[in-house]
């Protein structure tokens, strides 16, 4: 939903620009969800690209976006049911599989714009799970300390929209889409 809400915003308050740009935003976004494992089965026997453990590598996020956008017609996907080992801690696992969660990558143009997850919310079930990732609960004791009273199950996730920006525009260089860019030599505009 948010994705189209900001495509029909964009195409009423910035017209101007993307026609700059020589941009046209689709009216109607509809983004598969693939569980990771299938993704990368996918990016192997297509494209002969072993993935590392976990996740798509940058190029492998490029060869499977090529894929869902000549097989499927979009160029956004919703990666699913990544492994708990590489999500932090506080990560809902799946329920049909505890070595994986529920949690997701969004990849626009072969880029991850968005990381996200259902989160734990079950003060007892938090606990176990700091224990399983070898942290101490003691070491988290203020923020466990809410979940202890109730917490309702809840989410997150962050998009990166200079990330977002760059593929919306094609643009080349992220630094082109950084209000202040940076660099090695440079910290300020």
């Amino acid at each position: 939903g948010y994705i189209n809400y900001l495509f029909r915003h964009l195409k009423s308050v910035c017209a101007k620009e993307l026609e700059m740009y020589g941009v046209s935003l689709p009216d109607n976004v509809k983004i598969p969800r693939i569980p990771l494992a299938e993704a990368q089965r996918i990016v192997l026997e297509k494209y002969g690209r072993k993935s590392p453990r976990g996740g798509l590598d940058a190029e492998g996020e490029k060869l499977f976006s090529e894929y869902m956008k000549k097989e499927h017609g979009t160029d956004f996907v919703f990666l699913t049911k990544y492994p708990a080992s590489k999500r932090p801690m506080y990560t809902m696992p799946d329920p049909d599989d505890p070595e994986l969660t529920e949690s997701f990558d969004l990849i626009y143009k072969g880029l991850e714009i968005t990381t996200g997850s259902q989160r734990i919310h079950d003060y007892e079930m938090l606990r176990k799970n700091i224990e399983k990732f070898g942290l101490s609960p003691d070491s988290f004791g203020f923020y466990l300390e809410s979940f202890r009273y109730g917490m309702p199950p809840h989410g997150g996730f962050a998009i990166g929209l200079e990330r977002l920006t760059m593929k919306l525009l094609d643009l080349d260089n992220i630094r082109e889409a950084a209000f202040f860019p940076r660099d090695i030599k440079r910290l300020e505009p």
